[in-house]
């Protein structure tokens, strides 16, 4: 489940590096890759719209723009304060529309759990597997004490291994698949990456809209 990373390595350092050294280290906007898994990630959103989104690890703000238009109120929080500036400046730049509804503030996670909660999405994106096993649980609890009733989870993350993730992708969701209280609705599961979306509520989305 874990890997060998080196005890003193640094996520603050190591994140704030990379998007000092690239504004798009991941290369979100170009790749064609992550433009369909951001597409497949919002149509497996079970509703339409959202009263009080909530994005941890929101990088450079591609997502963050996507779901502020699907979230009446979203806070993006990041652990490197380069990434929120990325993001401040892409929704001003490219939505000034939707800037206004959307918070963005730099955070640690678990450690720093918004106060903002209950949230009736909670949206965890390539983040979980940089945390350890004792960090994981936390963030599991926080999800489950900061989810508003029928309110949805959403958790996407790349599969393949790599040299910074402390676990893997398919032991972090059966972590979460694992939690009382938890109903998953729906799993989308590739060789590049896995996706879940869990919630309160075990309706469906033709249940929700009473069509069965």
């Amino acid at each position: 489940m874990t890997t060998t990373l080196s005890p003193d390595f640094d996520p603050y350092a190591h994140f704030q590096q990379l998007y000092q050294q690239d504004a798009d280290p991941w290369k979100v906007r170009q790749r064609w890759y992550e433009q369909r898994k951001r597409a497949i990630l919002l149509a497996c959103l079970p509703q339409q719209r959202y009263r009080n989104a909530f994005e941890p690890a929101c990088g450079n703000g591609e997502l963050t723009a996507a779901l502020a238009q699907r979230a009446e109120r979203l806070l993006a929080s990041d652990l490197s304060p380069e990434a929120v500036a990325l993001t401040r400046r892409r929704m001003q730049r490219e939505a000034p529309s939707d800037a206004a509804r959307v918070t963005i503030r730099q955070q640690r996670l678990p450690q720093e759990w918004p106060a903002e909660n209950p949230f009736d999405l909670i949206v965890i994106s390539e983040m979980a597997y940089y945390l350890d096993g004792q960090d994981l649980l936390r963030l599991r609890q926080c999800c489950v004490d900061g989810l508003a009733d029928g309110g949805t989870l959403l958790m996407c993350h790349w599969r393949p291994p790599f040299a910074d993730r402390r676990l893997n992708t398919d032991s972090v969701h059966t972590v979460f698949d694992s939690t009382p209280g938890l109903n998953r609705l729906l799993r989308h599961s590739e060789d590049d990456f896995l996706l879940d979306v869990w919630s309160a509520s075990a309706s469906s989305v033709a249940q929700r809209e009473g069509m069965a």
